[in-house]
């Protein structure tokens, strides 16, 4: 039954693989390389989908590709599918163990301080399942596990996340501000000072912020409502880490999660201050999409994270 399974499935299966990869790449040529295929072979494929359908998936013009209304149809479809399909294999497998790919988007601090020992129990727990980590900048995560590149991704909760995705938390980290400690003109300037006048010479310091991310939006907003008149900007950056390095050379100051802080090594290069003010607390954890959590490699994520 399993062999005759395979067969008869593993064509269409391949089919809806491929095609959510277009929607997630919005490229054939980024696709085909993903999927090991020429051009032409994933265009075929899409093609053949859009007979079957009657519809079109995808627009093309000068500006790129874009998903049509029935490419979206088709998308919450085809992950549904590859979803049961896994559960079946599961099902019909000669142990009975879970087996498959997962893939983990998050940054190298959580790899190192949050995912190892969530990893190593499930591992344990389910040791056929083949974990693939995708590391950058956790602000790309959400986004990630929207298209589809990845099935979970570590983040700091954004405000208001949408009820379509779902979050685990692993911890709660707070927001700490970061002066340099290298001989530099700016530590020269900021050395000594506290309360008032430091706040006083902070409007004129120059700030290293992040590029974009729920971090981004927090600190941005802090600073329009601390400071009378915006701060220069030195730099706006992907990634906290890199943000760290900045400071550490004396290139300008930061507000920076203390998790991030404590990971990088660098904190002897730093003065690092708790900020009393109405700054909340990053909550970091997992998030994928509801409907993933269907799939029993997702699922037996969320277990383990739970019972850690």
């Amino acid at each position: 039954m399993k062999t005759v399974l395979r067969e008869t499935l593993f064509m269409d299966l391949k089919s809806l693989q491929v095609f959510l990869s277009v929607c997630s790449n919005l490229s054939f040529t980024q696709t085909a390389a993903e999927q090991h295929q020429s051009v032409s072979a994933v265009s075929r494929c899409v093609l053949r989908l859009e007979e079957e359908l009657g519809e079109r998936l995808f627009d093309r013009d000068r500006r790129g590709m874009t998903a049509t209304p029935a490419a979206r149809r088709l998308q919450v479809v085809a992950e549904r599918m590859l979803s049961d399909w896994r559960s079946l294999q599961q099902s019909l497998g000669e142990d009975g163990s879970l087996q498959g790919e997962l893939r983990i988007f998050c940054s190298v601090t959580a790899t190192h301080r949050l995912l190892s020992p969530l990893l190593a129990a499930y591992r344990e727990a389910y040791p056929r399942v083949q974990i693939l980590l995708q590391t950058g900048d956790q602000a790309d995560g959400i986004e990630r596990v929207r298209r589809g590149n990845s099935d979970v991704a570590v983040i700091a909760r954004p405000e208001g996340l949408n009820e379509t995705f779902a979050f685990s938390p692993l911890a709660s980290t707070p927001l700490c501000l970061c002066l340099p400690l290298v001989d530099c003109d700016l530590h020269d300037t900021l050395a000594g000072l506290s309360g008032s006048a430091l706040w006083e010479a902070l409007e004129d310091a120059p700030w290293v912020l992040p590029e974009r991310g729920v971090s981004k939006d927090l600190i941005d907003r802090w600073l329009s409502e601390r400071f009378v008149r915006q701060p220069t900007v030195y730099a706006r950056v992907a990634g906290h880490e890199a943000i760290v390095a900045m400071v550490s050379l004396g290139l300008g100051v930061a507000v920076l999660p203390r998790l991030v802080v404590d990971a990088s090594g660098l904190e002897s290069s730093l003065r690092v201050m708790t900020l009393d003010e109405d700054l909340p607390a990053f909550e970091i954890g997992l998030c994928t999409r509801q409907p993933r959590l269907a799939d029993p490699v997702v699922h037996g994520l969320w277990q383990v994270a739970h019972e850690l």
